[in-house]
């Protein structure tokens, strides 16, 4: 019976492969005009940009701070101060970058999700702000290394590209520092 069953399997094998050419021949035109969002997304303009970082060092900073008042462990809280520190200044870098690129300079604006797990963390202390703080900042590193490769590929050249690709390393580090954090619990 097997002797039957693999010819017939790679027939129907065939089969398919050839269907699914001529489905794809049928579609390449359309897909061509409509890329889904999720495969190719679309590029951020310079003020999305901008606003978004500005928005994230916000966050970054107000729940870093939470941490240094909440955390229970010492690397936690250093982690926090660097935070801070590094994010104070990459809003300081924009807020002086943005006249010249003809722009205002961004006023950050939390959304309801960020304004929503400030709260939850302020209601927690200890060991369980350590672990709700280290999750977000994971998560909100993961969303800033992904915002600034999507801009920095989509950008057209100029200083604001020329600062996004001189920041992401370090928010690659950060990034990496937080996951460290994260696994040692």
């Amino acid at each position: 019976m097997s002797k039957y069953l693999i010819p017939a399997l790679g027939a129907l094998a065939l089969a398919a492969c050839g269907q699914q050419a001529s489905t794809e021949t049928q579609t390449s035109t359309t897909a061509e005009t409509t890329t889904p969002a999720a495969v190719q997304p679309a590029a951020m303009t310079d003020a999305e940009f901008v606003q978004t970082v500005a928005n994230s060092d916000a966050y970054e900073i107000q729940s870093s701070e939470l941490a240094a008042q909440r955390g229970a462990r010492a690397d936690v809280k250093e982690f926090a101060t660097m935070m801070v520190r590094d994010h104070r200044a990459t809003t300081q870098e924009l807020t002086t970058l943005a006249p010249t690129l003809n722009m205002a300079a961004p006023t950050p604006q939390l959304s309801a999700d960020m304004t929503n797990d400030l709260n939850r963390m302020r209601g927690l202390s200890g060991e369980a702000f350590d672990d709700a703080y280290l999750d977000e900042q994971v998560e909100a590193h993961n969303s800033a290394v992904s915002t600034f490769e999507r801009y920095i590929q989509g950008a057209q050249p100029g200083p604001l590209r020329d600062w996004a690709q001189t920041t992401l390393p370090k928010l690659r580090a950060h990034q990496e520092h937080v996951q460290r954090l994260e696994n040692a619990t």
